[in-house]
């Protein structure tokens, strides 16, 4: 292996006059109930622009607007390592694109986004370290950022040459004369830099270095004994020498309905479990090399632990080992875009990750709001048609991120299109000063309702396309219209005793809890609170498959049935505005149309609220147990009407009835408008509000006050103690 030491860059080959600067102190610390990014022992709300470059008139815009922060890439390119042989590197395109920000914004802070990615002549030169695919992929070729052609995740020379390459760019941007305008690396890999798997849809990795890092994850789970491995794949016959990669017929054909059975099928889900193990493993490697290169001043950031949304794709293409990620030491912030099903005027435009989680753990989130405004060509995801239309959906960003104690970053694909009109930077100059004003304000969580998540649990069910995504999108479309605000916990969470008391729990996909989690679970039973699970809680035992288990978990008796079912209907009269039926599919989803098995509530106890709409038999039920109250619905989409119903009798505070999208913390108050009219919203105590888009206070120590919205109008107020009487 040729290991020539060579490092290119522009400042290395003109010199610097003035040498290097000193970097910055950043870091991620708690700051009035939520994470905030801290420089220098400062404090600042995490508001960002991120372009391909961050060119001359954006950074005169962004400027005088007041931001502080930044992001980028190249603006005809990926930033990369700029890798042209082996160990051997050319920085000159991110010297150059660094130095141009510190000449354009030399006050301000930049975080590049660099890819790790192999160029195409690494994977010629190596093709046995890219990556395997069971399907044949239908284009060969290599594409920067997509495609089949690229590096498995699993090859150690990979990690090896890409991880000295990133050592010494960090070590170069340190002794930079730019260094002091650098905040952090944010550490992109995979597919579109966002770490998701290269080639999903040709379901990977078969390569050899996927192969060996399965069996060294089987022998740590099993302890390096044969006979443990026998017994879990009930192959007499297997040795750790002799394990290979499941096949699709193995990955796509459940035992029951949708469900492997793990009695029958442990070797699926054990490599699902290491394919994604396999993906923090790199996530850390390369955020350990930056932190020890940067003596720890340089904050990481990774696009990681999104909240499935994908159902169209395989379940290989998401992100299905967050709890493992956020505990680590070596990343402090997580990014991920909002949602793209739920852009639209009147949507939620909601987080697509775990915000309370993040905080839990001392993380930072920053949501990526590539919202493309009525300047965007093409139109793919563009949403919005007039200026009133774009400032409207990005004033929805800011509040849904203000609301969540979060950061973000207003993101322009093009550097210099989407914002081109002043009526953008006046309102980015207003998001600059809520931001600040944000700090000053309790920024915790105001929500008494939890919603659990297990996205590992998806390795349970075997289709052609991801499952519990459907359960992520369609329901959060709800959960937002619900009339109160959520927090978005991962059952890991619970288990280690990170959740706060809530009065309300919504499991939404607890299909497969282990041993541990069902012990919180069972501590939350009592003091009045109201558990919601949705289609299979707790059907999945190490054992096998559980009826059992399932009706233990819920308090609630079921019989099963094979017949598969889509829709549910809700009992006449009894959820005015809510619609007839419902059903967790919906057009663009993808094949998944139907769940199965089918659990049919037959619990005397219990109380219908709707039926199996083919069957009418009991399937959306209630039951009221010793000091707590058992909800099942056996699909997604549960309606906002009935959510409102759920939380009524739950003794949760409803901030407003009229199915609008909801975001409210201990501060700030937002509604995106579903519909027109006057919006009645009423707080749990007296507060003064304050309108801060109309600029105007709508009352002092008042608990109830209205909103005259047109439909896809956002209205965000400050909600604050009242002001002392004299």
């Amino acid at each position: 292996m040729r290991r020539a030491v060579l490092v290119l860059g522009l400042f290395a080959l003109v010199g610097s006059a003035a040498g290097a600067a000193a970097p910055p102190n950043v870091a991620v610390r708690p700051w009035q109930g939520a994470p905030a990014l801290f420089v220098n022992g400062k404090p600042h709300f995490p508001l960002f622009h991120f372009s391909q470059e961050v060119l001359d008139d954006y950074a005169r815009g962004f400027r005088q607007a007041g931001f502080r922060f930044y992001a980028c890439i190249e603006e005809h390119s990926f930033l990369d390592l700029g890798w042209t042989d082996d160990y051997q590197f050319d920085f000159s395109k991110l010297d150059r694109v660094l130095m141009a920000f510190q000449r354009r914004l030399p006050d301000c802070y930049v975080m590049p986004k660099l890819h790790l990615w192999a160029p195409e002549w690494w994977i010629d030169r190596h093709p046995e370290e890219a990556v395997g695919l069971l399907i044949p992929p239908e284009h060969g070729e290599y594409v920067i950022g997509s495609g089949p052609k690229h590096e498995s995740f699993a090859s150690e020379r990979w990690r090896a040459e890409a991880g000295e390459g990133l050592r010494r760019l960090v070590r170069h941007v340190m002794a930079a004369p730019y260094a002091d305008r650098v905040l952090g690396i944010m550490v992109a890999g995979g597919t579109f830099g966002e770490w998701h798997p290269w080639a999903a849809e040709s379901l990977p990795d078969t390569s050899e270095p996927m192969r060996r890092a399965f069996v060294r994850y089987l022998k740590r789970n099993y302890r390096g004994r044969v006979a443990a491995l026998r017994r879990a794949w009930n192959n007499p016959t297997v040795t750790f020498e002799t394990v290979t990669i499941p096949d699709q017929a193995e990955r796509q054909t459940p035992q029951v309905g949708l469900f492997r059975d793990p009695a029958r099928s442990r070797r699926v889900t054990d490599y699902y479990e290491c394919f994604h193990a396999v993906t923090v493993e790199v996530l850390d490697h390369f955020c350990r090399i930056v932190k020890e290169a940067s003596g720890g001043r340089l904050l990481t950031c990774v696009n990681y632990a999104y909240q499935p949304d994908m159902p169209y794709a395989p379940q290989e293409i998401h992100h299905r080992a967050p709890a493992t990620a956020l505990r680590l030491k070596s990343i402090d912030s997580f990014s991920s875009p909002h949602s793209y099903w739920h852009r639209g005027l009147g949507e939620h435009g909601a987080i697509r990750h775990f915000p309370q989680s993040l905080s839990a753990r001392g993380k930072l989130f920053i949501d990526e709001t590539d919202e493309r405004t009525h300047l965007a060509t093409p139109q793919l995801f563009r949403k919005v048609n007039t200026l009133d239309e774009s400032l409207q959906i990005l004033r929805r960003s800011f509040a849904n991120v203000v609301t969540q104690g979060a950061g973000m970053w207003y993101m322009d694909h093009t550097s210099r299109a989407w914002y081109a009109d002043p009526a953008f930077f006046a309102d980015f100059a207003r998001y600059q000063q809520w931001a600040d004003a944000a700090l000053q304000r309790p920024r915790g969580s105001a929500a008494e309702v939890a919603l659990i998540a297990d996205p590992g649990a998806e390795r349970y069910l075997a289709a052609a396309a991801d499952v519990t995504a459907q359960f992520y999108v369609a329901q959060l479309e709800q959960l937002c219209r619900g009339g109160a605000p959520f927090d978005r916990y991962l059952i890991e969470d619970l288990e280690e005793g990170l959740v706060p008391k809530r009065k309300v729990y919504l499991f939404w996909d607890a299909y497969a809890p282990t041993p541990r989690q069902r012990r919180a679970i069972e501590r939350l039973k009592g003091d009045g609170r109201t558990l919601v699970w949705f289609f299979a809680p707790g059907f999945v035992t190490p054992d096998g498959l559980s009826l059992a288990a399932m009706e233990r978990l819920t308090g609630i008796r079921f019989r099963q049935q094979a017949a598969p079912f889509a829709t549910i209907r809700l009992q006449p009269g009894r959820f005015p505005d809510a619609p007839e039926t419902f059903q967790g599919w919906r057009e663009g989803f993808g094949p998944v149309r139907e769940l199965a098995p089918r659990f049919v509530p037959d619990d005397p106890a219990s109380v219908v609220w709707g039926t199996y709409a083919d069957t009418g038999e009991p399937a959306l039920v209630v039951k009221q147990m010793k000091g707590w109250r058992s909800v099942y619905c056996p699909t997604a989409n549960l309606p906002w009407a009935v959510l409102n119903q759920i939380y009524r009798e739950a003794g949760v505070h409803l901030y407003c009835e009229t199915g609008d999208n909801l975001a409210v913390n201990r501060s700030w108050l937002s509604l995106h408008a579903a519909t027109p009219g006057t919006k009645r919203l009423r707080l749990p105590r007296p507060a003064r509000v304050v309108d801060v888009i109309g600029n105007q206070c709508l009352g002092e120590a008042i608990t109830e006050f209205t909103l005259t919205l047109g439909a896809g109008e956002t209205a965000l107020v400050t909600v604050g103690d009242p002001a002392p009487t004299r």
